[in-house]
């Protein structure tokens, strides 16, 4: 009787022990899928967004709504009116979720209420649920919508800084500015050739956060943080209120 006493004591610490670390190790699992996803769904998303996919009618399913805050700035940088905030939802077509997805983070606005040129400042969110998840998290249903799992990712797309800025005497000087000439003694050419580079060469950071807490409108999140950057060689066009990348491809001349 001693000896079976013992047997349960022994066997009943054990049990204690490992349901005591299940929910560790349910709980790495769970973050090491949704970093899976994430890091899937951020290399289809920024394929879509630098080549200028027009095709993708998929994603209608997985995006929530895409939120786009503009701000209107003058050519010294101050803000001139409130921000506006507009939210799309209910897509149609993957070719409206890509064009406001490469909304640029900065757009020229000439306006007399500006006193010429100045530029308007976007910010991009989008929310959306697992592209590569689970099979039952793909369903079309409610009930897979709202127990799916879901992310917001921040769309940035910036002029490239690459090469934009050149050493003079004990100084540094902005190549793009007309003045950089003059300043500290750079040549017109140099300042041609970094216009031409931001004109043509744009980065592209995705921002995401996870997983969405309810009520899955973008107010709360877990602890999941990430940003992916690439470069791409091309120029952003605008179609009416929408925006496309268009890759350009280069060859080295003789």
């Amino acid at each position: 009787m001693v000896e079976i006493a013992l047997s349960l004591a022994i066997i009943g610490f054990a049990l204690v022990a490992i349901i005591g670390i299940l929910p560790a190790g349910m709980s790495v699992q769970r973050e090491n899928r949704e970093q899976d996803i994430i890091n899937l769904d951020a290399a289809f998303l920024m394929d879509v967004i630098r080549n200028g996919a027009q095709g993708q009618d998929d994603l209608t399913n997985y995006v929530n709504k895409i939120t786009i805050s503009s701000q209107t700035f003058n050519s010294a940088g101050q803000s001139s009116g409130s921000a506006s905030n507009i939210v799309y939802s209910n897509f149609t077509s993957g070719y409206n979720i890509v064009g406001l997805l490469s909304t640029p983070k900065y757009v020229p606005k000439f306006s007399f209420l500006l006193g010429g040129w100045g530029f308007v400042s976007n910010s991009v969110t989008v929310n959306l649920r697992a592209i590569n998840g689970p099979a039952v998290d793909q369903g079309l249903s409610s009930t897979s919508r709202d127990f799916a799992f879901q992310y917001q990712v921040g769309v940035e797309i910036i002029p490239s800084a690459e090469y934009a800025y050149k050493s003079g005497t004990n100084t540094w000087g902005n190549m793009t500015s007309p003045n950089f000439a003059n300043a500290i003694g750079g040549t017109p050419a140099d300042s041609r050739v970094a216009q031409q580079l931001q004109s043509t060469m744009n980065e592209i950071r995705l921002s995401f956060r996870w997983p969405m807490l309810a009520p899955f409108d973008g107010t709360k999140f877990g602890g999941g943080r990430q940003v992916f950057r690439s470069s791409m060689a091309g120029t952003v066009t605008n179609v009416g209120p929408l925006y496309f990348i268009q890759p350009l491809a280069y060859q080295p001349t003789q």
